[in-house]
């Protein structure tokens, strides 16, 4: 399986994933924050499908058109723009997005040589597109992990002495009530 079969594999499996993962937390799990200022659940979600729409296939795109300088990537975006939206609702779109944007990827018609072509990213400079494929299946990742373990963190504060055989749970410190 080449590098472009693998990325495309996982960014196929990701809605799924975090819809399984989701699947019957309530609300206030699914909100729950596990320091002051970090995301929730729904945040991570609106993240994610505003990604869809804003940084992943513009940015190839502009790559296969000969580079020039990304567009920045606002990476809390999707917070207004998903405003009042219910976690299964977002994964709803993103799982669309994702399905619409694979469907664009396919229509690329990538190669390898196409990996090492570049374009201008507005933080890090020249990037290659072999690394922004691998960075769309990384974030992915993250964010099903970061998800797993907001929902880990939220049941988890129930589960008394337990905690110590939760690596999640044994050094972290649940915030406190306002």
């Amino acid at each position: 399986m080449t590098m472009i079969e693998q990325v495309y594999e996982m960014l196929r499996q990701t809605p799924r994933a975090i819809e399984a993962l989701i699947a019957g937390a309530t609300e206030e799990a699914l909100m729950f924050r596990d320091a002051p200022g970090a995301w929730n659940c729904v945040e991570v979600l609106s993240h994610l499908a505003d990604g869809e729409i804003t940084d992943w296939m513009p940015r190839i795109k502009k790559i296969r058109s000969g580079g020039g300088r990304f567009t920045p990537f606002d990476r809390e975006g999707g917070f207004l723009r998903y405003k009042g939206w219910t976690a299964i609702a977002l994964v709803g779109e993103f799982a669309q997005l994702r399905r619409s944007n694979l469907d664009a990827l396919d229509e690329l018609c990538l190669t390898s040589a196409d990996l090492g072509k570049t374009g201008e990213h507005p933080e890090f400079g020249r990037v290659t597109l072999r690394q922004l494929l691998a960075c769309w299946a990384t974030h992915d990742l993250a964010h099903a992990a970061q998800i797993s373990r907001l929902l880990t963190r939220a049941f988890g504060r129930e589960v008394g002495p337990w905690a110590e055989y939760f690596s999640l749970l044994k050094d972290w410190q649940a915030p406190t009530s306002a």
